[in-house]
């Protein structure tokens, strides 16, 4: 195993994070508010938890992000009813 898949690895098991395609909805919930994927720095810029990246610096930077979420939202399927 390469060094960032244990890094990541890690993070997840810290985290307590399963898999997305069998995590309840309400587990994710948790997680999306515990800051465990994105969260907003101390300089206002949305930033991913774990490698740092930075998403958005600004709410219409946001706003365009938010509206290829939305689009892409249709590529998906529905949460297993087996996992709500």
């Amino acid at each position: 195993m390469n060094d960032m898949t244990t890094l990541r690895n890690e993070y997840l098991d810290d985290c307590q994070i399963d898999d997305l395609e069998t995590m309840s909805l309400e587990e994710y919930k948790y997680h999306v508010k515990m800051d465990h994927f994105l969260f907003v720095e101390g300089h206002g810029i949305l930033v991913d938890d774990f490698t740092g990246r930075r998403f958005a610096a600004s709410k219409e930077q946001l706003d365009i992000l938010i509206a290829y979420l939305q689009e892409e939202r249709g590529k998906m399927p529905k949460h297993d009813k087996r996992y709500l």
